[in-house]
């Protein structure tokens, strides 16, 4: 017999679930500004400019979003590059995976919480 308390509590756990896969796929709509290079270990930034990502080790939706990036970014040689930065992300109040594209200048273009969609990113760097 099962109690009708845990399949309403089941529900909305799957619910829950459901919306943050949905929310976390989704670009952020306030990019965070501009990142100097110096940040994340370079003098300047590529061309085609970099990935930053936020990563935690262990975490699943980190290693896709990295494959992800990896496999734009080799299409386009030194013209542009991924950064994984660990243990970084919870000093900034991020979640993680967070993923900020930055242009050869700097300026942070888009932002996403989460794993970028292939498309998305073959699009900026096109």
């Amino acid at each position: 017999m099962v109690e009708p308390g845990l399949l309403v509590v089941s529900g909305l756990g799957a619910g829950a679930a459901l919306i943050a896969g949905v929310r976390t796929r989704r670009p952020s709509s306030r990019p965070a500004g501009r990142l100097d290079p110096a940040d994340v270990g370079l003098r300047e930034f590529p061309a085609r400019g970099a990935f930053v990502q936020y990563s935690a080790p262990a975490s699943p939706a980190c290693r896709v979003s990295l494959n992800r990036l990896a496999a734009t970014v080799a299409v386009h040689h030194a013209d542009a590059i991924v950064i994984e930065l660990h243990g970084r992300a919870g000093d900034h109040g991020r979640a993680v995976p967070t993923v900020l594209y930055v242009d050869s200048s700097g300026e942070v273009v888009q932002r996403w919480a989460g794993p970028p969609e292939r498309a998305e990113l073959a699009e900026l760097l096109a």
